[in-house]
């Protein structure tokens, strides 16, 4: 087990980013609730029918011919929420991307280095660890999502939707280590943390753009395996309608591991540059 994982070094890189890790789980539940409540009043405030006035004046190749009659309905709970999950993911998306981004690159410090050389680790083993430690983020990131997912609910008196909730999370986190995994290869070819998080922000801004447009247009469609962020359809599993897309899972879980195996061995290769 020493030859792939290192506790204590996973205890030490999980310790370094609990500080961010407390502000980001702040930050985005203060967001989380924001986006509900905020929701809520645009629905009130008659944002279906600006919806489908606005699909109504596109041309039909462009809107993939979605008339009014096609448009969920934003007032059913499950729809509701089921978009405020998709728009949370955004945030979890980029969130694991800085994660993955400041994993390698934020440990050649002098400090970190001589923690880690101190450690009878092996190169892959440390980076191995690297990237399970922030797995294990990620997932306590995801718990205090489903924990907030939870009070929502209660306080809409729709706790039958628990199952819903659990499912849409676990996609969350698929999701996520997607992003964790690229930027984490990416991580490999930069010298420091802020120019991979640079590249990093573009890429989770690039592909959730490609995953829109290809969910706008049949004829763009292709563009979706492009996406990540659309792989599988958090909002369908919240509103009750499926979502689980077996390609773009399967696609996911080959990119993960192919973005790890080239990271280990690119960095069986070079060794630590200090900052």
């Amino acid at each position: 087990m020493n030859n792939y994982v290192s506790f204590p070094l996973m205890g030490y890189n999980i310790k370094s980013r609990f500080k961010n890790f407390l502000i980001w789980s702040s930050i985005s539940v203060c967001l989380f609730i924001l986006i509900v409540v905020m929701f809520s009043n645009l629905l009130n405030a008659g944002l279906p029918e600006f919806v489908a006035d606005m699909l109504a004046s596109m041309p039909a190749s462009v809107s993939g011919g979605g008339a009014k009659a096609d448009l969920p309905d934003f007032k059913d709970f499950g729809v509701n929420f089921g978009v405020c999950m998709q728009l949370m993911l955004i945030v979890g998306c980029i969130y694991a991307s800085f994660l993955g981004a400041s994993a390698n690159t934020g440990s050649r410090g002098d400090n970190d280095i001589t923690f880690i050389y101190s450690l009878p680790v092996t190169r892959m083993c440390t980076v191995l660890t690297s990237y399970f430690a922030q797995m294990v983020i990620l997932l306590l990131y995801n718990i205090i999502v489903f924990v907030v997912s939870l009070g929502v609910l209660y306080s809409n008196h729709k706790m039958s939707s628990v199952v819903q909730i659990v499912f849409a999370v676990l996609s969350f986190l698929f999701i996520e280590i997607v992003y964790l995994s690229l930027s984490f290869l990416m991580a490999t070819f930069m010298n420091t943390s802020s120019q991979a998080s640079s590249i990093s922000a573009v890429m989770v801004t690039v592909t959730v753009l490609f995953g829109l447009v290809g969910s706008m247009s049949p004829a763009l469609k292709a563009l979706e395996f492009l996406s990540p962020y659309k792989y599988i359809s958090v909002f369908s599993i919240v509103a009750g309608s499926g979502g689980m897309y077996f390609v773009g899972i399967v696609a996911g879980l080959l990119i993960s591991l192919l973005c790890v195996v080239v990271s280990c061995a690119r960095y069986e290769k070079i060794d630590f540059l200090l900052d």
